[in-house]
């Protein structure tokens, strides 16, 4: 089991502010301690990068996202690999499968700070969240409040006053002028009225 649990917070360094949660543990896998980990993100470029991982439990009813009540982290990633359609994990203190087992359903999540640079022009998709979507008119289209894929390509997903379902915009050259991430702003070639 980790070393750190939730009957000894005290243990537990501070909390970055920066966590962004990026999966879920699934159970145990083998005899050594290794986890499933089921990705939000199909690429999961930035679980395979990251050695530091923070856990959290179970979601709590009323609690924030990762609520620090049970949080259970961080941990020394040692090992992932791919398996199936998602990772297996080792981290330093999980040595049993029925330690990894005790675990299953709890959240991963990193520190944004401890991203992997991206090559220009790519982004991550939590940078993404709470941009201002303007069009070429000057148009204020509403802030991206979430990103889906449909398979061929990402769209942003932007909500918009009035609309009780966001507006679907394909990220692909077509429309998307430019990603301004110091002013919070991404400039689109979309109509207020599509």
């Amino acid at each position: 089991m980790v070393t750190r649990s939730v009957a000894a917070p005290e243990a537990l360094p501070e909390i970055p502010p920066d966590l962004v949660e990026m999966g879920v543990l699934r159970g145990a896998y083998g005899l050594q301690g290794w986890s499933h980990v089921q990705p939000h993100s199909g690429d999961a470029q930035v679980l395979r990068g990251a050695r530091q991982w923070w856990l959290f439990g179970p979601r709590r009813e009323g609690a924030a996202e990762l609520d620090p009540a049970v949080a259970v982290g961080p941990v020394q990633v040692t090992a992932v690999r791919s398996q199936g359609a998602g990772l297996v994990a080792k981290w330093q203190g999980c040595e049993v499968p029925e330690a990894a087992q005790r675990m299953k359903g709890w959240r991963i999540a990193v520190a944004r700070s401890s991203f992997p640079r991206l090559p220009k022009g790519e982004y991550y998709w939590v940078d993404l969240v709470g941009l201002q979507v303007v069009n070429r008119g000057e148009v204020v289209l509403g802030t991206v409040q979430g990103l889906r894929s449909n398979g061929a390509h990402d769209l942003l997903e932007v909500a918009r006053a009035g609309q009780p379902e966001p507006t679907l915009i394909p990220m692909v050259a077509a429309y998307l002028d430019e990603i301004d991430l110091p002013q919070r702003r991404i400039r689109v070639d979309w109509e207020a009225d599509w």
